[in-house]
């Protein structure tokens, strides 16, 4: 599901790679302090980063996308 989503956000053109990189950004710090306090790692910010660094990597073609079954 995560791919999916990824994959069709990356031909979205509606979102700039510029706002997927800040939200990513922010997920890393929430993740990071999250580790750094020895608490859970929230299940969403980790989620949605995976998500976010997919569209990217697709959008600069480092990982080709599904095919579409």
């Amino acid at each position: 599901m995560p791919r999916k989503a990824a994959r069709v956000l990356a031909f979205d053109t509606a979102v700039a790679d510029e706002e997927l990189e800040a939200a990513i950004s922010y997920l890393d710090e929430k993740l990071a302090n999250a580790s750094s306090r020895d608490e859970p790692v929230p299940f969403l910010a980790y989620r949605n980063r995976m998500i976010f660094q997919t569209t990217l990597n697709i959008r600069r073609g480092t990982v080709s996308a599904p095919s579409h079954r």
